[in-house]
C-alpha cells in the first residue's frame, strides 16, 4: 500500500508551485521582454509571487486569471489595485455582483487595455515620448521659478504632470491626479523628501510607474534610495532618487 507522507506532499506542492512560477516567467519573457531584460529574473519572480498572493485575495486562482493579473502588474504597476490613478481597478476587482472571478478578470483586463490605449497609445508612442521628455527634463523644472512662483505648489505639480505626459493625465482624469498629489505629497514627506524638487520627483514616479512604486519589486532602486538611512539630507535624497530614475529611463530607452 502506497503511503504518501506529509513531507512528501509538501515536496510535491513546492514542485507544482515552482513549475507554475516557471510557466508564468515564460509568459512574462514572451509578452514583456523589455521588462524582463531590464529587471532580471529574480525581480520578475518576485512580481509573480506577489501577483499570485494579491490575485488570490480577489478569488483569481485559475492559471489564466493569474496570467492576466500578473500581466497587468507589469503594465500598470504591481500595486495597480491600490493606485489612486486607477480607482476603477479596485472597484472591478471587488464587484460582488460579478460572481465568476474569471469574468471579473476579463472585464478588468479589457478596461485596462482601453486605458492603456488612451494613455500610452496603441503602439506605446505616447509613453515613449513621455519617457524621452522625462530624460531631458532639467532638474530646474522640478521646482517653481519665475512666473510659476505665482502658482501654489499643488497647481504647479498639476501643470508639470500635464505638460510632461498630457495623454496619461487626460486618461486618468483631473480628480484622480489631484488625489495622487494629495496622497503622494504626504508619503514623500514621510520619506524625508521635503524640498520641492524631491517631492516632484517622487510624484512624477507615481504618475509614471504607478502607486506603490516605492515598494514594487520591479523598481528595487527606488526602494533602496527611499529606505537608505544614510541619506538624511532631503535635497541629496531627492537628487539621488532623480538620478536613479534617469538611469532606469536610459535602460528603457536604450
Amino acid at each position: 500500500m502506497l503511503i504518501i507522507r506529509e513531507i512528501q506532499m509538501a515536496v510535491f506542492e513546492q514542485a507544482a508551485v515552482r513549475n507554475f512560477e516557471n510557466r508564468l516567467l515564460e509568459h512574462v519573457e514572451k509578452f514583456f521582454p523589455k521588462h524582463r531584460e531590464i529587471q532580471g529574473e529574480e525581480p520578475a519572480r518576485k512580481v509573480i509571487r506577489l501577483g499570485i498572493e494579491r490575485a488570490e485575495r480577489y478569488g483569481l486562482v485559475s492559471e489564466r486569471d493569474l496570467y492576466l493579473y500578473v500581466g497587468l502588474m507589469f503594465m500598470l504597476g504591481s500595486y495597480f489595485d491600490q493606485d489612486p490613478q486607477l480607482p476603477w481597478a479596485a472597484q472591478m476587482l471587488a464587484d460582488e455582483s460579478i460572481v465568476d472571478p474569471s469574468v471579473r478578470a476579463d472585464r478588468l483586463h479589457d478596461r485596462a487595455m482601453a486605458f492603456l490605449n488612451e494613455a500610452a497609445g496603441q503602439e506605446s508612442q505616447y509613453l515613449e515620448r513621455a519617457l524621452s521628455k522625462g530624460r531631458k527634463l532639467p532638474a530646474s523644472a522640478l521646482a517653481r521659478t519665475g512666473e510659476d512662483r505665482q502658482l501654489s505648489f499643488g497647481d504647479y505639480l498639476l501643470k508639470l504632470l500635464y505638460d510632461w505626459y498630457p495623454e496619461k493625465y487626460q486618461a486618468v482624469g483631473d480628480p484622480a491626479i489631484r488625489q495622487l498629489i494629495r496622497q503622494g505629497y504626504q508619503t514623500a514627506r514621510g520619506y524625508g523628501l521635503t524640498d520641492e524638487k524631491g517631492i516632484a520627483v517622487y510624484l512624477g514616479l507615481i504618475f509614471l510607474l504607478g502607486g506603490g512604486f516605492d515598494r514594487d519589486p520591479q523598481y528595487p532602486w527606488a526602494e533602496a534610495v527611499l529606505q537608505d538611512a544614510t541619506l538624511v539630507d532631503p535635497v541629496k535624497k531627492g537628487e539621488t532618487l532623480h538620478q536613479s530614475a534617469l538611469a532606469y529611463l536610459e535602460q528603457w530607452l536604450a
